[in-house]
């Protein structure tokens, strides 16, 4: 009967300890980059913009948040948008159809958002329709990762602009 409690007791100490594996937190991790596009010369003529990587660094926020990157469990891009900043007045008028695709280190490259027939109404701001039911944690847990737009123009654009590339995810986890 003495063992029975023992045996009891550790069952109820590994099932409580456990329990707090199952805890999961959800926060958000937001990345700002810029872009240049050059200028362009031809209407309808795709060109691809690479965009510098973005460092993630998604250990730190996990730690803030009582997690390690190996509890990582999804993040799911919430939002995109891409913001003209120089010249301060130039509408993003000229831009026909955009996309922009996720890549890292030994992950294939793969699109996590686009706008296609952009009216020509669209001002200095553009927010992109995003696959928010495609997992990128594999891309977050990298170091760093790269964007990159593939774009059409509807217009010629006699000189390069520089845009605000905003990009939101969602990212739960494990707590420790």
């Amino acid at each position: 009967m003495k063992n029975y409690h023992v045996v009891l007791i550790l069952l109820s100490f590994l099932f409580l300890n456990s329990c707090h594996l199952d805890e999961k937190i959800a926060f958000n991790i937001d990345f700002n980059n810029e872009a240049k596009i050059p200028s362009i010369i031809g209407v309808n003529i795709p060109i691809e913009i690479p965009i510098p990587a973005i460092t993630t660094n998604i250990s730190k926020e996990l730690s803030t948040n009582n997690s390690k990157i190996e509890y990582l469990n999804t993040a799911f891009l919430k939002e995109l948008i891409i913001t003209s900043k120089d010249p301060s007045d130039q509408d993003l008028d000229f831009i026909k159809n955009i996309e922009l695709f996720i890549k890292a280190d030994s992950l294939e490259e793969i699109k996590i958002a686009e706008k296609l027939n952009i009216g020509d109404d669209i001002n200095t701001e553009l927010n992109m329709d995003v696959f928010g039911d495609k997992d990128l944690s594999d891309y977050i847990k990298k170091d760093k990762f790269e964007l990159k737009i593939r774009s059409t123009s509807r217009k010629i654009l006699l000189h390069s602009v520089k845009v605000n590339i905003y990009t939101k995810f969602k990212v739960t986890a494990d707590i420790f």
